[in-house]
């Protein structure tokens, strides 16, 4: 006897049926919208890349590169990577086609899968979806400022109001070093610490401010805003009146570090306040000015953002993610008489382009092989259809159909010709 295949998506991956994957399209369609708006272009850059190109712009040290980033070899014995995050890929692009010396001011976004080797739990896979943008050649917190502001207004177009914005400055490269040798001796003298802070001491002591083990020991720890420098200061003052002169509420959060390397200066989160996901971070970034040089670029700052599309849809409601993106009414074509079916099979071509009274917003399904009414109307039951419009002989002979109201259960008599 034949074994039976029982195949399933692979631990941290999953469909996207249905209503989520409207929510999907419609997430999109609104960035798409926002990023228009302010003067974003796309960018679709492929799903694996050099691995070295991670490793060097996001910190051999951090745990995408150490723990979670899925690399392989091909054929040639060369080691790639799926890409863990955007922004490299998109730097790299940046770089490769010249940008950085022919336009070295750019707006640039991107959508798509994203891929890390961690405890798949709710909101979160190994495969998932990130929208973001990169802003190019603009070192002034004005940059800052304008991407805060782009993600508060795609959430908020999204159906998202109830957030929270939190920022903070990590200096720059003058000011940062003297802020790290502090934070070395000051969690040095710090006991039982847990083994991942115990080597990000030695390798990147900022990181320990992400320990979700030890987090309540570092209360005393030293702020790194009395360390940066006075331009640095300035560029975080900067950026708060700007924030503060178009009614964007925010936080100071001395402890935000973010996980990759490449950040300087300024730093973000914004975590929903919603019920139920209160404190979840659904998107995050910073500026990055050191990154286009480090990867083999000019000399150009940059600032940019990634947000995670499952985290935000999980977050929107569902009955008001549908009704916002307008969900097509379902229409199914049925035939009584069998000689129709051709007839039957060019209205529903023509009105699933040209729509049914002057309702664009539908889809259409059938007309199928068979004979019998009760099926069909059982089937239309079972797709969820609103209305049935049934091809007979004698009503056809006039110029009508039969449509029958699948809720209201009601049936009439229309002219084809007022359809």
């Amino acid at each position: 006897m034949k074994k039976k295949m029982n195949y399933k998506a692979p631990r941290g991956t999953h469909d996207i049926l249905s209503t989520d994957a409207l929510g999907m399209s419609f997430l999109e369609l609104k960035a798409r919208e926002i990023f228009k708006k302010h003067g974003f272009e796309e960018i679709r850059t492929p799903l694996f890349e050099d691995a070295a190109l991670f490793m060097h712009s996001i910190g051999r040290t951090t745990d995408i590169v150490e723990k979670e980033m899925y690399t392989f070899e091909d054929k040639k014995g060369r080691k790639l990577a799926l890409r863990p995050e955007g922004t490299a890929s998109l730097v790299r692009a940046f770089i490769e086609h010249r940008m950085d010396t022919i336009i070295p001011s750019g707006k640039f976004f991107y959508m798509g899968e994203m891929f890390r080797y961690e405890r798949p739990q709710s909101g979160r896979y190994r495969q998932f979806h990130q929208i973001g943008a990169e802003f190019f050649g603009n070192q002034s917190p004005v940059a800052d400022a304008e991407i805060i502001i782009l993600v508060q207004d795609l959430l908020f177009a999204a159906g998202i109001d109830e957030i929270d914005i939190r920022i903070n400055s990590l200096g720059c490269k003058k000011c940062r070093p003297s802020f790290r040798e502090t934070l070395i001796e000051y969690f040095s003298s710090l006991e039982n610490l847990c083994k991942d802070c115990l080597k990000r001491l030695k390798k990147n002591p900022l990181r320990l401010f992400d320990c979700k083990i030890d987090s309540l020991k570092f209360v005393k720890a030293p702020k790194i805003l009395n360390y940066i420098c006075t331009s640095c200061k300035n560029n975080f003052y900067t950026l708060q009146t700007l924030l503060k002169s178009v009614n964007c509420s925010y936080n100071v959060d001395e402890t935000l570090v973010r996980g990759l390397d490449y950040y300087t200066q300024t730093v973000f989160e914004i975590c929903s306040k919603k019920n139920g996901a209160y404190g979840t971070v659904i998107a995050a970034g910073g500026r990055y000015d050191n990154l286009v040089k480090e990867l083999g670029g000019q000399d150009i700052p940059a600032v940019g953002f990634a947000l995670g599309s499952q985290r935000v849809l999980s977050i929107i409601d569902e009955h008001k993610l549908l009704n916002n993106f307008g969900t097509p009414e379902r229409i199914f074509i049925a035939v009584i008489d069998q000689e129709l079916f051709n007839e039957a099979f060019s209205f529903a071509v023509k009105i699933s382009r040209y729509g049914l009274n002057n309702n664009k917003n539908i889809s259409v399904f059938g007309p199928k092989n068979e004979k019998n009414l009760t099926n069909q109307l059982k089937y239309a039951e079972k797709i969820k259809a609103s209305k049935v419009l049934v091809f007979a002989k004698n009503e056809f002979k006039n110029g009508k159909l039969l449509i029958k109201d699948m809720n209201n259960r009601t049936q009439t008599e229309n002219f084809i010709d007022e359809l």
